[in-house]
């Protein structure tokens, strides 16, 4: 999932936000105690490892043609974001720019968020990059700013083109899935917290 969804299950699993969105920026083990941030990274972690491995999104990556197979997780990730926020009120009582609001000053807020993913917060902030996941071309400048971060940006430039194609397929298969994250989302941060207690 990419940084709307996460901020998302932070959100129903009332943990960290700022861990949430730093969970691609925090690299190896995390301390035997954790913290509220570590446990937002660790969620995130676990959040996922549950959906690259679930048989729905293997199957429908299998659908993309060659060129993006490689990159069809990332394409999923913010085709994911994009049908959330398109359809925020289906899973959130909050207006979509109220509740991003709230997430950025959140994450911002809290100390324990590293420098690099501030940096990217910041930006995220200023031009509210998540509300513009909602259109189409907010989804489009979304995928060309990551494709910027890669080595070889070839791999995901058109891939809008090639999600339009499965439009229908990815439509499916969040609504499917979707929900399954959050429910596993929610056992997974009732295990991480029990693992504090004992």
């Amino acid at each position: 999932m990419n940084f709307l969804a996460h901020l998302h299950i932070a959100d129903a699993t009332q943990t960290n936000f700022a861990g949430a969105i730093a969970g691609d920026f925090v690299k190896g083990p995390l301390p035997d105690q954790l913290t509220d941030f570590d446990l937002g990274v660790a969620l995130h972690r676990g959040v996922d490892g549950y959906i690259d491995s679930h048989p729905l999104l293997l199957e429908l990556k299998q659908q993309f043609p060659k060129p993006y197979r490689r990159t069809s997780g990332i394409l999923l990730d913010m085709a994911f974001d994009h049908l959330l926020a398109k359809n925020w009120h289906q899973w959130h009582p909050s207006q979509l720019p109220q509740f991003t609001q709230f997430g950025y000053k959140q994450v911002l807020n809290d100390a324990a968020l590293p420098n690099n993913a501030r940096r990217t917060v910041t930006a995220m902030a200023r031009g509210d990059w998540l509300s513009s996941y909602a259109t189409e071309h907010g989804l489009s400048m979304a995928i060309t700013g990551i494709s910027r971060r890669l080595s070889r940006p070839q791999l995901l430039l058109g891939g809008e083109q090639a999600l339009a194609e499965l439009k229908s397929d990815v439509q499916q298969t969040f609504d499917k899935l979707y929900p399954q994250i959050i429910a596993f989302s929610r056992q997974h941060a009732d295990a991480l917290a029990l693992t504090q207690q004992s």
